[in-house]
């Protein structure tokens, strides 16, 4: 018995030591490395959970947040920490919660391979739980590698292997499921899935995110009644303020657009009258404005988007600022028809600078500002043309009254214009102190009366004349009516050449007769059909970019109508019918395409736009033989080129264009007016002998005038060294000052034009006619050259009606502009090595600018925080979105920053960037 009870004590004992050292083991274990682990991987992803980007209700949300790029060496710190846990105590039972710490510290730090290979083992070792756990976690990885397909057919497959799932880990697994099928573009299962998440999921966070979600998806399936539902359960959850404030949105927005315009706006008004919600005043405004704009009251509308953009204490972001152009836009567009404003509100959103991920899918500003502008462009040339020729049908009595009438105007504008500069002159003061000539008397320095100071002698002279003029040293001299003769009694204007030429008052009083010049008037029956000619090629215009541009078939097919009934251009009405007959097949209008198609065999059997449309029309189409066509226009074309010398230059113009209109097909249509265009050159450099010294003297005045541009650039850098000198005298100041303030004014060239004439009007129609009819042509290059080259130069009094034609907005941004001052006058300077030059040299500019010759300045307002970092900047100068903006502008995000303003909050400021091209 005695020996029975020792040996029950010795196995009792080595068992006790057993236990005892396993427990050793997992102390040790624990204390040493899995403490650490542990906490760096807590420290890891709470830095990670810090950069988590904000929610964007535009693109479906993640249930479970994506990695970011924080917190990546803590993780390496856990993956280390937890690697020698396997090493050194493997015999642990930490072992498997260090391989779970291993894998999600390689997921968070987007080593998704190395990440799925750790749950892989987590699930092949660890218990039920941890088996369930590493399913969920290989599942979050397939998402993250974009490998939706598999991750999909993996959780699928183990769902069906488990049948003890716990509620919410199988919940998570949905949720998964419900994302990988959104990306792969299933959003039916992903419903599904959502849905039967959303009936487990603890963590609050993430029910709120599966319910935003859901409504994201119901909303892209058209179940705006669903959506909204799923919408309004979040504000029953404890959640974030930004799912807060996401979510009444959306609600508010479908409601909008099932028509609830009421809750809607009612919505939109509680948010704003909300502290909580604040700072996104501003932003709910626009919403405001959004709903009363879709519920046609468009007045409200256009004042409410109106009070957004004049926001002062809450100055839109560049993103409320475009979705608000963009809405002024489309009210000029579909409620006003005022198309040249909504052209000028459509350019407006496109040049602010917005992420295009913000913006929604149907945002298409820079489209929709291109095709506006031309329609702008179009209705503006068609309007001249029309005013010219009502201006010589009118009979000579009305056409005199007419022009008395202008006269009487511009008069008008030249005398007030007069009586200001006689104004200014009579408003300049002496700008000494009243105590001034009693100093300058008792003053010994220089002498009595400053006679001794040349400089001082001068400044006085000025002062004096300013006042009194250079009157005659006559009895009664102070008395302007006694005296005359002087020179500063006169007004005075610079002509062209620089002379001074005097002006007495007396002819300004009685008036100066302007001339008014008619030479734009059609006055024969040539010129008449000529310019009823380009207005039907510019109505075929019109309706092409109502068409082809704006989307807009049934304003296109007014246009079209006008030009086949009124045009007696054959090919122009060709083309029209075509036109018509597409768009009444766009409208299954299949009889009504049949009878165009008749009108088209009456006009041109032979055309390709007929037998195009036979084909569309499935008519049988008998082909006459192409080949004698072609033929005979190649046949006439090298009949005209051989009697070249004999045959007139204008008659062979006028031939080529009649076989333009006979031409087999648009390449050989476009060389053939191409041709003609160069014909009618000719003949208008024949009928002028002065043509090569008018050409000459042309662009001489002009390399005259930069090189004038040129040298007063220098001049005003030499005056911003000057003026910092301050021993400079007050007179020498002045004068510097004067030059740094100095604006050279281009002269108006047009009476030197040297491409005026019928024959050059010829050559430009013709050009105009291949861009618009054969934009793809390999001669379209030339033709842009050539028709630069010959565009009219622009009067004072064409920018001063294209001015008239852009908003209030737009006036209100050249403002701006204006108020803001200039960096570097503020002391803002960018901070680069090398300055402005050494920061331009660095640019790489688009290809198409390698071949060309190009001056000009883009001027960007900057918003700079104390630091010197930019906060904002938005593109103040009119320069088209050509891509010499965005070479800057890219140069800008990545190089340019500036030094310490010095100030306490941010500062705005204009910076100037010259281009020299």
């Amino acid at each position: 018995m005695k020996k029975i009870l020792q040996i029950t004590l010795i196995v009792l004992l080595f068992s006790g030591c057993s236990t005892l050292k396993q427990g050793w083991k997992n102390f040790t274990a624990y204390y040493n490395t899995f403490y650490n682990t542990k906490n760096y991987f807590d420290e890891g992803l709470e830095q990670n959970k810090r950069q988590i980007p904000p929610l964007n209700p535009l693109v479906p949300v993640r249930v479970h947040h994506p990695p970011t790029n924080a917190g990546h060496d803590d993780f390496e710190q856990a993956i280390e920490r937890g690697s020698s846990i396997l090493l050194n105590h493997d015999e642990s039972k930490y072992v498997l919660p260090a391989i779970a710490i291993i894998g999600k510290s390689y997921y968070y730090r987007s080593e998704y391979f190395a990440a799925l290979e750790k749950f892989q083992e987590l699930q092949t070792l660890g218990s039920n739980t941890e088996q369930k756990k590493a399913i969920l976690w290989q599942g979050l990885t397939y998402l993250e590698m974009e490998n939706y397909a598999e991750g999909i057919r993996f959780l699928e497959v183990e769902m069906e292997l488990i049948d003890d799932w716990d509620p919410s880990t199988l919940a998570e697994i949905h949720a998964v499921l419900a994302q990988l099928y959104t990306k792969s573009g299933n959003l039916e299962n992903a419903i599904t899935n959502l849905q039967q998440a959303i009936t487990a999921l603890d963590d609050r966070d993430m029910l709120a995110r599966a319910y935003f979600l859901m409504g994201q998806l119901l909303e892209k399936n058209g179940i705006d009644n669903q959506a909204l539902f799923a919408y309004s359960q979040i504000s029953t959850i404890r959640t974030s303020f930004e799912m807060e404030y996401h979510a009444l949105r959306k609600q508010a927005e479908v409601s909008r657009r099932l028509g609830s315009y009421q809750q809607a706006e009612y919505l939109y008004r509680s948010m704003r009258r909300d502290d909580k919600f604040i700072d996104y005043r501003n932003e709910l405004l626009y919403e405001i404005a959004r709903t009363l704009h879709e519920r046609g009251q468009t007045k409200e509308a256009v004042r409410t988007y109106n009070e957004v953009l004049e926001d002062q204490i809450q100055p839109p972001s560049s993103l409320t600022r475009a979705l608000t152009y963009y809405g002024l836009g489309e009210l000029y567009r579909d409620y006003e028809e005022d198309y040249s404003l909504a052209a000028a509100y459509f350019d407006s959103a496109a040049s602010q600078r917005v992420d295009s991920d913000l913006l929604p899918d149907n945002f298409r500003a820079a489209e929709l500002a291109d095709s506006f502008g031309q329609y702008a462009d179009i209705r503006r040339q068609i309007s001249e043309k029309d005013s010219l020729l009502h201006l010589a049908q009118l009979p000579p009595d009305e056409l005199d009254e007419f022009v008395a009438e202008l006269q009487r105007k511009e008069m008008e504008k030249i005398e007030e214009e007069l009586q200001r500069m006689q104004a200014e002159q009579d408003q300049l003061i002496v700008a000494e102190e009243p105590d001034s000539v009693i100093d300058a008397t008792e003053s010994t320095e220089f002498g009595f009366l400053n006679i001794n100071s040349q400089t001082m002698l001068a400044d006085a002279s000025l002062q004096f004349q300013a006042i009194w003029g250079d009157r005659p040293l006559a009895d009664n001299w102070r008395r302007r009516s006694d005296v005359s003769g002087s020179r500063f009694d006169q007004i005075v204007i610079v002509d062209e050449d620089e002379e001074e030429i005097a002006i007495e008052e007396e002819t300004a009083e009685t008036g100066i007769v302007p001339t008014i010049d008619l030479s734009a008037v059609p006055f024969t029956e040539e010129e008449q059909q000529q310019m009823v000619s380009e207005i039907a090629e510019l109505h075929y215009r019109l309706a092409n970019v109502f068409f082809l541009s704006l989307d807009m078939p049934d304003r296109a097919y007014e246009f079209y109508q006008k030009v086949a009934n009124e045009s007696e251009d054959q090919h122009l009405k060709t083309m029209s019918l075509y036109s018509m007959a597409e768009i009444e097949l766009l409208n299954n209008n299949y009889n009504a395409a049949l009878d165009k198609f008749d009108q088209l065999w009456e006009i041109n059997p032979k055309s390709v736009y007929t037998r195009r449309l036979a084909g569309r029309l499935d008519i049988d189409f008998l082909d006459e033989d192409e080949t004698s066509e072609e033929k005979s226009v190649h046949e006439e074309f090298f009949e005209l080129v051989s009697v070249r010398d004999t045959t007139l230059t204008a008659d062979r113009a006028n031939e080529l264009v009649r076989l333009a209109g006979n031409g087999i097909d648009d390449t050989q249509r476009a060389l053939l007016l191409f041709e003609a265009a160069r014909e009618y050159m000719t003949v208008a450099k024949k009928t002028n002998e002065n043509h090569d010294e008018m050409v000459e003297t042309w662009f001489q005045l002009h390399q005259e005038f930069n090189d004038k541009q040129a040298e007063l650039a220098m001049l005003q850098d030499s005056s911003q060294v000057m003026l910092s000198d301050t021993t400079l005298t007050e007179t020498e100041q002045s004068y510097w000052q004067a030059i740094a303030d100095s604006v050279l004014t281009k002269p108006d060239f047009s009476e030197h034009y040297p491409f005026e004439g019928a024959y050059w009007d010829s050559t430009r129609s013709l050009l105009e006619r291949i861009e618009t009819q054969f934009a793809s042509s390999q001669l379209m290059p030339r033709v842009r050259v050539l028709k630069e080259t010959l565009q009219k130069p622009e009067t004072p009094e064409d920018e001063t009606e294209m001015a008239e034609e852009f908003p209030d907005e737009d006036a209100a941004v050249i403002e701006d502009v204006q108020e803001a001052p200039d960096c570097d006058e503020i002391g803002v300077r960018m901070d680069y090595d090398g300055g402005m030059e050494s920061f331009m040299g660095v640019i790489t500019f688009p290809s198409w600018t390698e071949n060309i010759s190009m001056r000009g300045e883009l001027v960007y307002l900057f918003e700079i925080s104390p630091d010197g970092t930019i906060l904002n900047y938005e593109q103040m100068s009119r320069m088209d979105r050509s891509g010499i903006p965005q070479s800057v502008e890219n140069a800008i995000d990545r190089l340019l920053e500036f030094e310490s303003t010095g100030q306490d909050g941010p500062v705005q400021c204009t910076l100037t960037f010259p281009i020299d091209l």
